[in-house]
Parts: structure tokens; sequence; C-alpha cells
């Protein structure tokens, strides 16, 4: 531990921070930064090694070390370049009756396949390309998949668990109390380290993963058609697997508090804890200059890829161009992470010719969040967009698909009576958000009346204060070293 601190906590995340800028990684920032007391150590997850050591962040005082794993650091290749199948390296009838209900996603308990993976001859590539797994994998193949290629499930397979593995071969440090910003690999991951070490699991999770990935595999030209459920139904059992080592589960907002407990979480565990904005830190902000004075400024703090569904966002654009002929538009945040997306987004926009267009790239937000007259959100999925929030902090109004908490943002949950702070519209529906956009941009006394209201909102229910004494609660709570038990095994 750092001198003078109160816990170890190891901080585990998943394709996000310190690598990514955005709404996840912005949070995990702002909790480290709320308890200096604290010592932080990261384990992050990441799918390509051409991230390594790249951070977008500058790591608070109190992070102490960072363990990065990288999904596409593990190979099937022998060092040696020997073609000969690996010996069956699995001894015990009850080891290989846990690999097949793993791999039948019907696992109830982990521990066996964490300390499996613990030990030294179970090297990746011996299990995967050894008679054991052939053998589990063509049991299953038989029960569930016989009508698809046998070859091509061999593959899937191979490809799926490798990566799985790879994290099991590379467990987090150890330390009194492990914070999983999601389930997935990250919630994996702790559940093995409490097993492994002791301590206690909490898992923040922002948007319900498996839900995620299930979107994004039923898109997915990757995933051969066959093999689809084969993926959705490995990412459920991955959630299932982290949901079940919680000692604590937190959602966002309470739709996706009942949806934890319907995909087979502990009612007991779950709780909800908003996220936080520095409203004090969203006062004053700089506002139009002279030259823009005569325009309407529509904004977005976004990342340009595909689940933020920046086209439906040109399109409405388009649309409030040619009945808002000086409306300008700012695309605000980096354009980097999928740059085959952006190049279709800048190719889309050339097409439609929207006029007064601006892709800003990665900036301080803080520097035009005060000059926009409205924000807008076009996510096709979310869990709470803090980009919503700092501009309702600002007292800008918004514009959003009816995403993850958004209409709880804008519409207030119970116990809130201020009003309306924002205008929702359905996924994809490009009309309906250009005549929402419409409608704050040539309608003063409703632009005011969304903007003062969602600043209220923030301040009454949103603060970083109120997030920060929740977390405050939640670590004192999970200290292991209060009941008089060691940090971890001697």
């Amino acid at each position: 531990m750092i001198g003078g601190t109160d816990l170890k906590i190891c901080l585990i995340a998943e394709g996000c921070y310190p690598y990514i800028v955005g709404g996840v990684s912005s949070w995990v920032q702002q909790l480290i930064r709320n308890f200096p007391e604290h010592e932080y150590v990261l384990y992050t997850i990441m799918p390509d090694s051409s991230k390594k050591g790249k951070f977008l962040y500058n790591l608070p005082a109190n992070v102490s070390g960072t363990k990065e794993i990288f999904l596409n650091d593990v190979s099937l290749k022998s060092e040696k370049g020997s073609g000969k199948i690996p010996k069956a390296t699995i001894t015990a009838k009850w080891e290989i009756d846990e690999i097949r209900r793993l791999m039948m996603s019907n696992l109830d308990q982990w521990n066996m396949i964490f300390d499996f993976f613990q030990r030294s001859d179970h090297m990746i590539r011996n299990f995967l390309l050894g008679s054991d797994f052939y053998d589990i994998i063509s049991e299953v193949y038989r029960k569930q998949y016989a009508d698809t290629r046998f070859v091509d499930f061999v593959w899937t397979m191979r490809s799926m668990y490798m990566t799985l593995f790879h994290v099991l071969n590379n467990p987090p440090p150890k330390a009194d109390l492990y914070h999983s910003v999601s389930t997935g690999y990250a919630g994996i991951a702790g559940a093995m380290a409490k097993h492994l070490y002791g301590g206690r699991l909490l898992i923040t999770e922002h948007g319900i993963y498996s839900r995620e990935r299930e979107e994004e595999i039923i898109t997915a030209a990757w995933v051969q058609k066959s093999f689809k459920k084969l993926w959705i139904e490995y990412f459920k059992s991955l959630s299932l697997g982290a949901y079940r080592a919680a000692d604590r589960l937190i959602a966002l907002f309470d739709t996706n508090r009942r949806i934890q407990i319907e995909l087979g979480a502990d009612p007991m565990q779950c709780e909800v804890i908003s996220n936080g904005v520095n409203v004090e830190g969203f006062s004053n902000l700089p506002g139009k200059t002279d030259a823009e004075s005569q325009y309407l400024n529509v904004g977005a703090v976004i990342r340009v890829t595909p689940i933020k569904d920046i086209k439906t966002m040109l399109y409405a654009f388009d649309i409030v161009k040619r009945q808002v002929p000086n409306a300008h538009f700012y695309l605000i945040g980096p354009t980097d992470e999928a740059p085959e997306y952006f190049q279709e987004c800048q190719s889309l926009a050339q097409e439609l010719n929207i006029g007064d267009l601006q892709f800003t790239g990665r900036v301080n937000v803080k520097e035009y969040i005060g000059r926009m007259d409205v924000m807008v959100l076009t996510s096709i999925s979310e869990g709470q967009p803090l980009a919503l929030m700092e501009a309702m902090a600002a007292g800008v109004p918004c514009v959003s698909t009816n995403v993850g908490s958004c209409k709880e943002l804008f519409n207030g949950k119970q116990g809130d009576s201020l009003g309306l702070a924002g205008l929702l519209a359905p996924i994809m529906d490009y009309e309906q958000i250009a005549e929402h956009i419409v409608k704050i941009l040539t309608t003063p006394d409703l632009k005011k009346i969304l903007g003062e209201t969602g600043r209220k909102r923030m301040i009454q229910f949103y603060s970083e204060q109120r997030f920060a004494e929740a977390y405050r609660r939640l670590y004192d709570e999970l200290d292991p070293t209060k009941e008089g038990k060691t940090p971890w095994p001697v």
C-alpha cells in the first residue's frame, strides 16, 4: 500500500480506461480522484496490444501500478515450430466435467476453472490443441451444433476460449477490494482474484454487458450466422459468473437493476448508484463569441463510433439545416477510434452537403458546451451518458434517443417533480430528432425552461458529492480489514 492509505483497490477495466476517451473512462478517472486516501492498482483488458502504454489519461497520484492484458497476445503457434499435437492435460474426470459445463454455457461454479488455469502445466496452446479439448468440444458439437461444419465449430471454440483462457492465465494483482467496471472479462477477472486471494468484489455495470454484446453479435459480419447464438450464450455465461461472485452489483439506474436480476443477479446484492457530475465545474462556461452570436449552435459530445450512430445524427442535421439556415453543427470528440466509420461519416456529410459542420477531434469539451444552443445524442445503446449530464449541468437543453437512462434524466425519476429537461426520440428516427432540435432552436422559452430544469436536476439528484458519498459507503462496507480479516491469504 501507499503510505497512509486505507485500502488497496484493484480497479478492473475492459475496453476503456485509460486508453479510450469516453463516458466510462471519465467515470473511472473521477472515481479514483475522489478517493486519494485509497491506493489503486489498474488491471486493464484491451483487444489489441497496439494500445500498450498509450494512455490518454494522466493517472492520478494514488494509482500505484498497471497490469495490461491484451487479448491478441496469445497464439496457438508453437514457439519451436513443432506441429505435434500436445498430449492430454486433464487428469481428473471432474475437471473434464467442469470444462464441458463451461463450454456448454452451463457452469454453476467457476472456482475449479480458476484453479485449473493457475497450474503451470496448463499452457493455453497445449490445452486448446490437445486431445482433452478436442474430446470435450466434439461432445458439445454432437449435442448442440451437429448441423454445422465441424471444422468451423472447432476454430470458433478455439478463438472464443483462447481469449478467456488468456485472462485466466493472468490474474489481477492482490488487493483488499476488486472493483470491476463491467461484467464480461473484467467481471470474471475480478471473480477469479476474489477466489484466489480473498478480498471482496464490487461490480459497477454501466450498461448491461451481455445485452450490448448480443446487439453487436447480431449485426456482426465476422460471426457466422450458425454461431451467433453460441457467442451470445458465451458472453451471457461470463456475465452470470461475475454476477454470482459479486459482493455488490451496482447499476446506474432502476431499469438496469431490474434487468440484472432478470439475468440471474441476487437482488440482495444489487443497488443503484447514479453517475455524478461536478455541477460547479460546468457553471459559467465560455459562451458564444461575438462572431457566433448570429448563429444557432448544435453540438454533440461523442466518440465517432457506430454505437453512437453518427449517421442518424447527420441525417437529422441535414433536415435542421434546411429549416434553420443559420444553424452550425459541432461533433465534439475523438475521431480515431473507428477510422473506417469516421470516413463513412465524412463521406455522408459531403453527400448530404451539410454546411457549417465541424468534426472537432479531441478537445476540451468545456470550451464548447457553453457555446451550444442544444446538445444531441443519437446512440443506439447507452448506460447513463455523462455527455448529456454535463450539458444539463451547464444549463444546455438536450435531445436524445430513448436509450439507457435518458428518459429518467429528462423526465425525472421517482421523487423528482422538477419537470421536463429534454426531448426524446426513438432510435434511428432522424426526422423526430430533427423536429425536436428545430423546436428548441426556434422556441426561446422552451429552450430556457429545459436548460434550467436540467441544471436543477443535476444539482439535486446527480451531483458528484452524492456519487462520492455512495461509493465511500460501499468501500467502507466492503473493507475486509474491518471484520478482523486479513486482506488476502498469507
